[in-house]
């Protein structure tokens, strides 16, 4: 009988290892299982099945960099500019470039019946007319004739960037508009591009070859060069369904002006560290957030449903004797409901003198990103809670590098006034200093239809085109911080009736 059952049980699990499970499973999820896999590990795993060998070769994302197209070598290209000589260097470059070309076209070779692609990645370093750069324009038509969705270029890999000039002048890769322009293309079928990134390139279409960018809604440029503000002004007239805008460190802006027709269904506007740049014109029915860091430059806004700004204090002394550009928000954005700000801690002195010269009529949110090198200093706040007289939330994310703790302050606050409608406090990074605890008290106590209070010690941190990330908390958190925290707000809170979340 236990002879039988042995029987029966390895007949079964050789029907098992016979039997082709991967085969079974859907096209679809198949695909989708594929699609976060690296090149060289989707044609790995070709072995598992012949299904799966087949559906490796129709893949719906091309990534073309480093780790997918090139075998692993002894040195890293960042060992070879920093230790070789300038002959090694050049014949290192050389071949390694050859090997990627190589491979990608022989890829794409066993990949050319494929009927859709979604998206194009490549992060390699390409120059104006140099090897390769014929090949990029025909991967990019390629993916064009597969209907891509998405495009992203990275022309100058980010770990050797300290080793190259990174300057437009040194040869940029001229985007090839004519590619993607023609509504048509080349073709002679519809563009489908919905995303476009591009960085370290030249963008300059021609009022000829702009027609196909009218399906983006998204656009982000880092380190673009744009010629000159007729190209600019061309690229903007095509992009009728554009939704989300940004432009990083990019050349040859010294004027942004997005006005009617352009851009008519932008919501997003991103302007970060572009050095030219001396004047941004916005005449909008359709912006709601615009993000800007960088120097001091005119604003000329008309932009009703602009109601979310974000960015950091310029660290010019220009510029910081102002607070440039927050105490132009209530002039140039008075509609402004979502406050956005980034702050070094020298700015105290400066917000007690001008603030009470300035209201933020509508603001109801309130987000300030504190970074200290040293105390947390935060009685400014108080004077902000003035300034704002309809704010309902106010979110502080601290980072303190060093603290000499000391008791806390009973004296030197602004004096005690009602704040009517703030009804929520979130305090993140906070380590259990005092001199962070004291702006929880100040709040506690005037705040008069405060709700709830939040303390996390886990900071929040912004990372971009209105999104956020979150730091680890402090590792002394739990045993030492929350436990002072909590002894010096409980008896506060319980006394307001305001609900306190310790995390």
């Amino acid at each position: 009988m236990k002879n039988q059952n042995r029987k029966k049980q390895g007949e079964s699990a050789a029907k098992c290892k016979k039997e082709d499970y991967i085969s079974k499973l859907p096209n679809s999820i198949i695909c989708y299982i594929l699609s976060y896999l690296k090149v060289k590990d989707a044609v790995t795993t070709s072995v598992l099945s012949s299904k799966w060998r087949n559906i490796s070769c129709n893949p719906s994302n091309l990534i073309l960099d480093e780790d997918n197209m090139l075998i692993k070598r002894e040195h890293s290209l960042t060992y070879v500019l920093l230790h070789q000589s300038v002959v090694q260097r050049l014949e290192f470059k050389r071949d390694r470039t050859l090997a990627f070309v190589s491979n990608v076209n022989m890829y794409l070779s066993h990949v050319e019946e494929v009927q859709k692609i979604d998206k194009l990645k490549v992060c390699f370093t390409f120059r104006h007319n140099e090897y390769g750069s014929t090949d990029l324009d025909r991967w990019i038509r390629f993916a064009v004739e597969k209907n891509v969705e998405e495009i992203d270029l990275c022309l100058l890999e980010e770990n050797h960037h300290h080793q190259i000039n990174a300057s437009p002048n040194d040869g940029y890769y001229v985007f090839p508009c004519e590619v993607v322009g023609n509504y048509e293309g080349e073709s002679g079928s519809k563009s489908f591009l919905k995303s476009l990134r591009l960085a370290h390139c030249v963008l300059a279409p021609h009022m000829l070859h702009n027609l196909g960018f009218s399906t983006l809604t998204t656009m982000e440029l880092f380190k673009v060069d744009l010629k000159s503000e007729l190209h600019i002004q061309i690229l903007l007239s095509s992009c009728s369904n554009l939704e989300f805008f940004g432009l990083s460190e990019c050349y040859n802006m010294k004027n942004l002006k997005i006005e009617h027709p352009y851009c008519q269904k932008l919501k997003y506007l991103k302007v970060k560290l572009c050095q030219e740049l001396k004047k941004l014109v916005l005449y909008s029915t359709s912006l709601e957030a615009l993000e800007f860091k960088g120097s001091k430059i005119e604003f000329v806004f008309d932009a009703p449903r602009l109601k979310t700004f974000y960015s950091p204090v310029s660290d010019t002394d220009a510029c910081h004797k102002e607070l440039w550009p927050v105490f132009r928000l209530p002039i140039d954005i008075p509609q402004l409901e979502t406050l956005i700000m980034e702050c070094s801690c020298n700015m105290g002195k400066v917000m007690t003198n001008r603030l009470p010269t300035l209201t933020f009529p509508c603001l109801r949110h309130l987000e300030v990103i504190k970074v200290s090198t040293q105390r947390q200093d935060l009685w400014w706040v108080a004077r902000i809670l003035k300034a704002c007289p309809m704010l309902q939330r106010l979110e502080l994310h601290l980072k303190t590098y060093l603290c000499i703790d000391d008791d806390v302050r009973e004296r030197g606050w602004p004096p005690k006034f009602e704040h009517n409608h703030l009804k929520e406090v979130v305090i993140t990074g906070i380590k259990g200093y005092l001199c962070e605890i004291e702006i929880a008290i100040y709040l506690l106590r005037n705040a008069i239809s405060l709700e709830k209070m939040t303390i996390d010690p886990r900071a929040k941190v912004y990372t971009e085109n209105g999104k956020w990330g979150q730091a680890e908390a402090f590792g002394n958190w739990s045993r030492v911080g929350k436990p002072k925290v909590h002894r010096h707000l409980k008896q506060e809170a319980n006394s307001s009736a305001v609900e306190l979340l310790i995390k």
